[in-house]
């Protein structure tokens, strides 16, 4: 427990570190602009309200073995915003793959959460927070 614990501190990535609860009832404004995972994702993302998306740095793949990124892309493709019986869900449709993102708040700041292949046990999470200083709710 310990150690999970000075590692989740030590990388801020984990996912199963994450302690932001769920975002309620965003918006499709609320994720239009621009976004940044720090840390060693180190990617940007640029939502438009027209549904367009661009990304750098994207995290395509992750190594359990040497908890690090093995893969990333740049480029541009779509995003959208559903809600389907009270559950909201968000995804960025990069060529033929749909990336869903979680959607938290956390510190009264939406936070997209990706998870870099799609095993959330062995990847770590990419946090994007906006660097246009809009604030959620």
């Amino acid at each position: 427990m310990t150690a999970t614990v000075l590692l989740c501190f030590g990388t801020g990535l984990l996912t199963g570190c994450f302690m932001e609860p769920e975002a309620q009832d965003v918006s499709r404004s609320d994720l239009v602009g621009r976004w940044h995972a720090g840390e060693s994702c180190d990617s940007s993302l640029v939502l438009k309200k027209d549904g367009s998306a661009r990304w750098k740095r994207w995290a395509t793949g992750y190594s359990v073995s040497k908890t690090r990124i093995t893969g990333r892309e740049n480029g541009k493709g779509t995003w959208w915003l559903e809600t389907f019986q009270g559950k909201q869900t968000f995804e960025v449709k990069r060529g033929n793959t749909f990336e869903p993102l979680m959607l938290l708040q956390g510190d009264g700041r939406l936070i997209l959460l990706q998870i870099p292949e799609d095993d959330p046990d062995n990847s770590i999470g990419c946090r994007f927070k906006r660097v246009d200083g809009q604030k959620f709710n």
